[in-house]
């Protein structure tokens, strides 16, 4: 009589390559991740050694990735850019968030993708220069982000007009804004004064004062 519980030839020898294949199909996937990884901090590493205090980072995000507001600034003012943010030099940056204002972070993770960031630079900058304009956007430190002047800002643009149609309150400001002021308080004024108050990251992108490091050859 037959042994129903007993293998059959062969098959203690294909599961074990079944596991085997597996296994390999596991440790492929880690390396791969392990070394996209690892590439991505090297790429991150040399870029930012390239920055100096004072550059300007811009954000171009994937438009799936926006906020309503962005959608409106990448769609109807036709903006590529729609944050920016300042360094500050040992991988941190200053720049708006909705909840906090104006705030320390650090730099982007893949600020080196050029496909979603482009870093500026004030043409002929020296070090103190640098040193001024990372200081005035220090002062604006804690300062509330302005959303209605943001939205509004939109609407102003399409027509024309030279200030946001609504604001909160004076001191309030957004990306772009504490840009264009820490710049204009170290008297470098990066974009015409008649649009210092509805100025838009794309706008800085287009000061003939600055030049783009990030595709520097």
């Amino acid at each position: 009589m037959k042994n129903p519980f007993k293998r059959k030839k062969g098959s203690s020898l294909k599961a074990a390559g079944r596991c085997f294949v597996r296994l390999l199909s596991r440790l492929g996937g880690w390396t791969r991740r392990l070394f996209a990884r690892l590439t991505g901090d090297i790429q991150r590493r040399v870029f930012l050694s390239k920055l100096q205090q004072g550059d300007i980072i811009l954000a171009s995000p994937a438009t799936l990735k926006l906020s309503a507001v962005n959608l409106m600034y990448r769609f109807l003012l036709k903006a590529r850019y729609v944050h920016s943010m300042l360094y500050l030099g040992g991988g941190k940056i200053i720049h708006t968030t909705a909840k906090k204002g104006v705030q320390i972070a650090d730099v982007p993770k893949k600020v080196f993708r050029k496909a979603h960031y482009n870093v500026f630079r004030l043409k002929d900058i020296d070090k103190e220069q640098r040193k001024r304009v990372t200081a005035e956007a220090l002062k604006l430190r804690g300062h509330l982000l302005d959303p209605v002047g943001m939205i509004t800002n939109v609407p102003a643009r399409l027509f024309g007009l030279r200030k946001p149609l609504l604001k909160l309150e004076q001191n309030r400001l957004w990306c772009a804004k504490l840009i264009y002021r820490a710049y204009s308080a170290a008297g470098i004024e990066l974009v015409p004064l008649a649009d210092r108050e509805v100025v838009t990251s794309e706008d800085i992108s287009g000061s003939p004062l600055l030049y783009s490091i990030s595709y520097k050859s």
